[in-house]
């Protein structure tokens, strides 16, 4: 089976060394992006943005123990969280789902 990511990857994107929750996370992101993309090929290497929005919900579910209400972030509107709402978004768009489909 290929990595669809690493734990190196989502080292690199939280800005931590890895601990057993952050392999908790990873697994739980890797499980749920193959049931959600269930066209892609588990054992193939996947594209760049499929790898990302891995990355992105192993941290968000890694990070979510300790904030549960969102993450803070710079933003220009001073909303001054980071929502799992919006997080998903991106993790949507990045994994290609909820795209219409011509009937």
């Amino acid at each position: 089976m290929a990595a669809w990511a690493t734990i190196d990857q989502v080292e690199d994107w939280l800005g931590i060394t890895q601990d057993q929750r952050m392999v908790d996370a990873l697994d739980a992101s890797l499980a749920w992006c193959n049931r959600t993309r269930p066209d892609l090929d588990a054992a193939v290497a996947p594209s760049a943005d499929v790898t990302h929005a891995v990355v992105l919900f192993a941290g968000i579910l890694y990070r979510e123990r300790t904030s549960p209400q969102g993450f803070s972030t710079y933003d220009a509107l001073d909303t001054s969280t980071f929502t799992d709402q919006s997080a998903m978004l991106s993790i949507y768009r990045l994994l290609g789902t909820r795209r219409p489909v011509a009937r």
